[in-house]
């Protein structure tokens, strides 16, 4: 599980703000893709590093609420 740490923690300090509203994909600490397909950004992110597993994640547009 370290390599979803990894991708984790460097999200969560990268500057994601041109994504917003967009699935992106991290492999190896860093974007690999991104974009509006959640099946897209996944099967582009596979291509690039067809050994790791990227990590995913929807980034929050500026309408989205965060509780």
């Amino acid at each position: 599980m370290y390599f979803m740490s990894k991708n984790y923690d460097y999200l969560m300090k990268a500057d994601v703000s041109k994504y917003m509203g967009e699935w992106i994909a991290v492999s190896n600490k860093q974007i690999v893709s991104h974009g509006k397909d959640f099946k897209n950004v996944f099967y582009e992110a596979k291509k690039a590093y067809p050994n790791e597993m990227p990590f995913i994640a929807l980034i929050p547009d500026g309408r989205t609420m965060i509780l």
